[in-house]
């Protein structure tokens, strides 16, 4: 009887130990977590830096009404979607203006609102004809080449053509917003395949806009009034989304152009929010930088968004009649710039802030708990 006493005894003081563990076990397990995912966001911090700008009002060469598109070649031309003048404008890296052409109406090489601007691997340049229902292909200093679509429902029809993007074989995706769906066509403008409907189910659309593709060959499409963005496969199987109504972190008001860089991040034209916001390719939130204003790095509805070679990001800033030039830095890399507030956004700040003390936090609590567990076991 002692005996067996004696074990109960020792069963209830490992019982007691063990209650008094597990929490301490659970608190180290959190504490560790939130330690990786703040190394994890820590690193992701970006600072997005103004660099340049160019346009204003007007119909003249390098004046703007309303741009819409922007892209950017292989040599690092730039070249504009001037909606409202129904022209292209091709640009230097640096905003000088090099040619133009277009002009409104109905015949090859004009234009009823050229929206979507984009440049394939040999320098073609494709432009979404609105209001013409189709897709013009042009040389690099804007001679015709071929065009197709025409207004309808049907299979290889449009209707308001937003935007389009070119993958490496030459086939072409596009936003076929008027009727809510993503069209894919052969180099020749034959009809290859389509997907998508109008509702806001995963693979549906409420007007597609924006559309880029990554190095997998992934779709990527600006929900606009889903206030998202989603994922596909080439041959337009869903794959992930990521956005909601807001004005928070990686929430939208309307979604516009979409552009990724050369680490596969997504970069977001959000419109009613005046700013950018860059995700990972799963919709993981980095970062934004921009609000309200014509001051450099703020916005009035940016719409297009474009990324060269060296990852230098180009805004088409629409009501503001300019293209604004960015780059992103890590935060190290524009301490020289302190007092610079257009290159150090205040999210950057308030995160780095928030990160370095939680980081500090982990610090002072993992030995502590580690410790009272080691006591404790004794």
């Amino acid at each position: 009887m002692p005996q067996r006493k004696h074990e109960n005894q020792v069963i209830a003081r490992k019982g007691e130990t063990s209650h008094r563990i597990r929490p301490m076990l659970l608190a180290l397990v959190l504490v560790l977590s939130l330690s990786s995912t703040l190394a994890i966001a820590f690193a992701q911090t970006q600072t997005y830096t103004f660099v340049e700008k160019w346009g204003s009002f007007g119909t003249s060469n390098g004046q703007f009404n309303h741009p819409y598109g922007v892209a950017v070649d292989n040599k690092g031309n730039v070249y504009v979607a001037d909606t409202y003048n129904h022209r292209i404008q091709k640009f230097s890296s640096n905003g000088a203006f090099l040619t133009s052409w277009g002009g409104y109406g109905v015949g090859d090489g004009q234009f009823n609102y050229s929206m979507g601007v984009k440049v394939d691997n040999s320098g073609n340049v494709y432009v979404a004809d609105a209001c013409n229902n189709r897709i013009q292909k042009f040389t690099s200093e804007g001679a015709f080449i071929s065009k197709f679509g025409t207004k309808g429902s049907g299979d290889g029809q449009l209707c308001y053509p937003y935007d389009m993007t070119i993958d490496s074989s030459g086939n072409i995706y596009v936003s076929d917003s008027g009727n809510h769906r993503i069209q894919e066509f052969a180099n020749s403008g034959i009809f290859i395949r389509r997907w998508g409907s109008f509702g806001a189910a995963d693979g549906q659309f409420n007007y597609p806009h924006g559309i880029t593709l990554d190095g997998l060959g992934n779709v990527y499409v600006a929900d606009y009034y889903n206030h998202r963005v989603q994922k596909f496969t080439s041959d337009g199987i869903y794959i992930t989304k990521w956005g909601t109504p807001g004005t928070g972190n990686g929430q939208f008001s309307t979604t516009k152009g979409v552009a990724l860089d050369n680490q596969g991040n997504v970069f977001v034209a959000d419109y009613w929010n005046n700013r950018i916001q860059e995700f990972t390719n799963t919709g993981q939130f980095i970062g934004t930088w921009g609000t309200k204003g014509t001051g450099n790095g703020e916005f009035s509805t940016p719409k297009g968004i474009a990324i060269d070679q060296s990852g230098a990001i180009y805004v088409a800033d629409t009501s503001n009649n300019r293209i604004q030039k960015f780059i992103v830095e890590s935060p190290s890399a524009n301490l020289g710039n302190i007092n610079d507030t257009s290159s150090i956004p205040k999210l950057t700040i308030q995160s780095t802030i928030l990160y370095t003390v939680c980081f500090i936090s982990c610090i002072v609590t993992i030995p502590i708990v580690a410790a009272k567990l080691l006591s404790t076991a004794k």
